[in-house]
């Protein structure tokens, strides 16, 4: 029979090959964050630094998951696309990996770990490693985290609080929001360890002493640039209440996420009241036990889940009133849901309430699955984002990859042409700018640049139109393909 660990090997392998399979036909799925992340990483292999194409730092966003894609690219000597799905693979491994061992140092039953690890890999938080973005990376290093400090806690073996210390300087540096995360540490620190006060603030200065050492070569990088490009400033826009009821549908989502979802949670409710009514366990009773028996680690999650949530009020509504309530930003505090759910299936099952146990089991997987097998598979068919089907296989940009042309190129769509012509193109000016409308019909005139307009490209309407760039430029200027048009000088040639 298999041991434990390499049962939990087998399954974050599994997983990673999951991963794999999905996103091999069209790569990872590319949002505009993902092309500042990739501008970023081919800097800093370029030997250029933490900086966009102009050399200015790029500092709205930690530089940590940039910095990994570059190692890795050099490492592999592939390009910084290709290194994101080297990354992304061994972080889904990994992810699965230090939840079952989360779920291990808390005694958790293993055949319960088991399943639980699966609903992870079918759960909403997965996406997050289909897309090349730092989510990922922050998740894992969370995890890792938390898993450290549950060691710690008992043994208060110092090596367990400095590694621990250690990853939430690294997840600060993988997205700011991991300060709300670093808060709950040194609170749970101060206020719930066993043991004197000297003994809490001492613990207290150390953790913080340690994440201050690993986040500061940043912000020591920082001030040597004259410019701040991206920092983020203080305004006041209170975030609207539509953002607080797009978290509720956000979580709820997770859970029914489908019609089916939502019958077979009418049908458990059935089960379930049956069930407690006829019981000699009641619901208080359990709920008591679980509480006693994993204190330690409900409080920080519960902290986790009350926190982070008010820190992400406290940014939107003072410094980033653009961050979305949406699976992408929440999905830390699922990980830690998940968490009293398995609390609650471990207490079912030693209590010999397999009925509610198999039932919620079966429930959970149908509800996460039924959501995210129709994402996977869209995926998988059809790609995401930038990286979509439509623009791998467009005429117009084939055409263009094909010719690989010396001249400035300007389009509406940057991203596209930077993706799968890779090249570097320009912005189309807005219609009110006619200096640079001129600039551009004299450079095209000369055979100086060219014109890449894709119709499939529908959030820029601020720029010059399709029907605006004809009326500029003579009909005999124009190459025209199903998705979009190509306007240059002696096209013919």
């Amino acid at each position: 029979m298999l041991k434990p660990n390499t049962c939990f090997h087998l399954l974050a392998f599994f997983a990673a090959i999951l991963l794999y399979f999905i996103i091999q036909p069209y790569n990872l799925g590319f949002t505009p964050d993902s092309m500042d992340y990739l501008e970023v990483a081919n800097s800093i292999e370029s030997g250029n630094g933490i900086t966009n194409i102009k050399g200015q730092i790029v500092n709205h966003w930690p530089p940590l998951f940039s910095l990994l894609l570059a190692l890795i690219s050099k490492i592999t000597n592939s390009g910084v696309i290709y290194a994101g799905s080297i990354l992304q693979m061994f972080l889904f491994y990994a992810f699965i990996l230090f939840y079952s061992l989360v779920l291990r140092e808390l005694k958790i039953n293993f055949k319960l770990i088991i399943f639980s690890g699966i609903l992870l890999v079918v759960s909403q938080v997965s996406i997050n490693f289909s897309y090349f973005l730092s989510e990922g990376l922050f998740l894992v290093l969370l995890l890792v985290s938390f898993y450290l400090f549950l060691k710690w806690l008992p043994d208060k073996k110092f090596k367990h609080l400095f590694w621990s210390a250690f990853l939430c300087g690294l997840f600060f540096l993988t997205r700011y929001a991991g300060i709300a995360f670093i808060a709950c540490y040194l609170f749970f620190i101060l206020f719930f360890q066993d043991g004197k006060l000297n003994e809490r603030v001492r613990n207290f200065l150390l953790f913080l002493g340690l994440i201050v050492l690993v986040i500061s070569p940043w912000f020591i990088y920082q001030s040597a640039f004259e410019e701040n490009l991206g920092g983020r400033k203080l305004a006041i826009h209170i975030i609207p209440f539509s953002k607080i009821l797009d978290f509720f549908i956000t979580v709820s989502y997770w859970f029914l996420g489908s019609a089916l979802a939502i019958f077979l949670l009418i049908c458990l409710v059935v089960i379930y009241v049956v069930k407690i009514k006829k019981s000699e366990i009641q619901f208080e009773v359990l709920i008591k036990k679980i509480y006693k028996r994993y204190q330690k680690a409900i409080l920080l999650s519960f902290l986790f889940i009350l926190i982070y949530p008010l820190f992400l009020i406290v940014s939107i509504s003072f410094y980033d009133s653009y961050t979305p309530m949406d699976n992408r930003i929440l999905s830390p505090l699922f990980i830690f849901i998940l968490l009293f759910i398995t609390f609650f299936l471990q207490t079912l099952k030693e209590h010999r309430q397999m009925l509610l146990l198999n039932g919620t089991i079966l429930f959970l997987f149908l509800s996460f699955s039924s959501s995210v097998f129709p994402i996977y598979q869209n995926h998988y068919k059809n790609g995401s984002g930038y990286t979509k089907k439509k623009w791998a296989e467009s005429q117009t940009l084939n055409y263009i990859k094909e010719k690989n042309s010396d001249i400035i190129t300007y389009t509406n769509g940057i991203e596209i042409g930077k993706l799968h012509a890779q090249q570097d193109f320009y912005l189309l000016p807005r219609l009110s700018e006619n200096l640079l409308i001129e600039k551009m019909k004299e450079e095209v005139s000369m055979g100086e640049a060219q014109i890449v307009y894709l119709k499939e490209v529908n959030w820029r309407n601020y720029l010059v139109s399709e029907n605006e760039l004809l009326e500029i430029f003579k009909e005999n200027d124009v190459l025209r393909f199903e998705d979009g048009f190509i306007i240059r000088a002696f096209i013919s040639e």
